[in-house]
């Protein structure tokens, strides 16, 4: 007798936490937010995630394979199939102790010497962690790159890169910012 009236309270209850969740978020079982190894994120609205991306690198020697993201807009360049802006995010685990304040000066001086045009560069924090960040251009691709270095205390890089040409940097920037700024670190060793 008290146990079917328990087991229907907990019917009841369970039915109630989800309609409530339906309610309140929209979606019972799809989320938005993106989960990568030690962080989420909400990606930018409309952007589609692609695989097998080339060409962002971690630029230092990590003990495993990197971890790597990338979001899309649907509005391509004109005349062409690549995408109007990308964002993308790598993390990697380090295989030696690193700090950003040492590793920042050289990740900037060897884009300079690759031919790249620095434009700024800074500091700033996201959720938990400090970030060094560099703006700059490609003169022979016209293309303008964003990114965004932390390493946290067990030693994991993750680098933000947001690439688009320079024409659609204002357009595409608030997008990439929001996104940016709803990533949250969790501290786990997994």
């Amino acid at each position: 007798m008290y146990s079917e009236k328990i087991i229907q309270a907990l019917i009841a209850f369970v039915f109630i936490v989800l309609m409530i969740k339906v309610v309140i978020f929209g979606d019972l079982f799809h989320s938005n937010v993106y989960k990568g190894k030690g962080y989420s994120m909400v990606p930018p609205p409309g952007w589609v995630e692609m695989k097998d991306v080339k060409g962002v690198r971690a630029m230092m020697e990590s003990a495993e394979k990197p971890e790597i993201v990338t979001f899309v807009t649907p509005e391509r360049i004109a005349g062409t199939d690549i995408p109007e802006a990308s964002l993308s995010i790598l993390t990697v685990k380090l295989a030696n102790p690193t700090w950003m304040e040492d590793e920042f000066p050289l990740i900037v001086e060897a884009l300079s010497k690759a031919g790249y045009r620095i434009r700024t560069k800074g500091q700033i924090q996201i959720d938990t962690l400090i970030s060094w960040w560099v703006l700059y251009d490609d003169p022979r691709t016209a293309l303008l790159q964003l990114e965004f270095y932390m390493v946290n205390d067990i030693n994991r890089l993750y680098k933000i890169q947001f690439t688009t040409g320079a024409e659609n940097f204002k357009k595409h920037r608030p997008v990439f910012e929001a996104a940016k700024d709803s990533i949250k670190f969790s501290s786990s060793l997994w």
